[in-house]
């Protein structure tokens, strides 16, 4: 077995851990209060009897926190979802146009969606970004290593504004971060991701760090196919060329980070937590950015763990199956989207060969 099948398993071994963890958990916990309204003391239990009582009667219970949601919330959030799709695409072309490819906005769309169905459902190191970067480089055979650049770019620019939109809520909900230790941790946790993208943004697109005959470049030659992979960092400092790039990918992301916190506000008060949006939106950004780690994959277990430890807090009053209600009922529509995605790859042309190249990059 290679190494990187072996750190696909160790992920998924974690990923698993963790949603195990704070299922049990959360189940522990939904029984303890039906316990407590029956008269009985969960302290008065085995070790063993607790463990059964979790794992018979908690998930009956966090069906009856779902079942709450009503058609209108579920499918205005489901929509919600799906623009993320869409607005990302549209950003990505505005990418695609600083580097000179015209793709029609229909192809664009198909490629985001299947990308978006490699991420959710063939989970692995690369994900759908390979994928994407494939298709994207067979549109133009003449400049595959610059058409490929536009993936990663948009992904980095992508999360940049997804960080800056997170960092901007917090100060509206600072009396969290200085009364809470997790919250605090969480913000600085952002603060510093924001530090990194920004400065590679800065370096990649401001300066003269990745020109063709720079020393990184005579050191990424070095490298397996590694002319191709210099030639494509070198045209970077065309994004900070462009008139209005900026500005133009930051409205598209600006549109996205606001539908995402949209359908988890709308989920979120479907199934009972009444929170002030602001707060909503800045826990759900802040999740979001953290859960993008190659933690686990699609972030599973460090999702619903943080959606937990930062939403059952005193003074947001919110109920830990609650939070966890929330978290999977978000990524469930997502997974949803994912499936549309998987359909359009089914009539897409040489699937064969991109599967072939995602399995190769894990």
């Amino acid at each position: 077995m290679n190494r990187a099948r072996l750190i696909s398993l160790a992920r998924f071994a974690v990923c698993a851990l963790l949603l195990a963890i704070i299922f049990h958990v959360i189940f522990c916990n939904e029984v303890q209060l039906q316990l407590a309204a029956e008269g009985h003391d969960w302290n008065t239990f085995t070790k063993w009897e607790k463990r059964h009582l979790a794992w018979t009667r908690g998930p009956a219970a966090l069906w009856e926190t779902v079942h709450r949601l009503d058609a209108a919330s579920l499918g205005l959030a489901f929509a919600a979802v799906g623009s993320l799709i869409v607005l990302g695409g549209l950003r990505w072309r505005q990418v695609l146009r600083a580097q000179g490819f015209e793709l029609p906005a229909t192809q664009v769309m198909r490629i985001s969606l299947v990308a978006h169905f490699f991420n959710a459902f063939l989970l692995g190191t690369a994900g759908g970004d390979v994928v994407k970067a494939w298709y994207a480089a067979r549109t133009t055979p003449d400049k595959k290593a610059e058409a490929a650049l536009t993936v990663f770019a948009d992904r980095l620019l992508g999360t940049l504004a997804l960080l800056l939109f997170t960092a901007v809520l917090m100060l509206f909900c600072l009396p969290l971060l200085t009364d809470y230790r997790r919250h605090l941790a969480l913000a600085l946790a952002v603060l510093a991701m924001l530090i990194v993208a920004g400065g590679l943004v800065f370096v990649g697109f401001y300066t003269n760090a990745l020109q063709h005959e720079g020393w990184l470049a005579h050191w990424v030659r070095r490298l397996p196919r590694g002319e191709s992979f210099a030639r494509g960092l070198a045209v970077c400092r065309r994004f900070g060329h462009e008139p209005g790039f900026m500005i133009r990918v930051g409205f598209w992301s600006l549109l996205q980070n606001l539908a995402m916190a949209l359908a988890y506000c709308v989920l979120a008060r479907g199934i009972g937590i009444n929170l002030p949006y602001v707060t909503l939106a800045y826990v759900t950004s802040a999740v979001v950015c953290v859960a993008a780690l190659p933690v686990t994959p699609s972030g599973l277990g460090v999702r619903e763990n943080l959606f937990v430890w930062l939403l059952a807090v005193p003074a947001l009053g919110v109920k830990p199956g609650a939070a966890l209600s929330l978290s999977l009922l978000g990524y469930t529509l997502n997974l949803v989207w994912s499936a549309f995605g998987g359909l359009v790859y089914l009539f897409m042309p040489d699937r064969a060969d991109a599967n072939a190249v995602r399995n190769a990059a894990d």
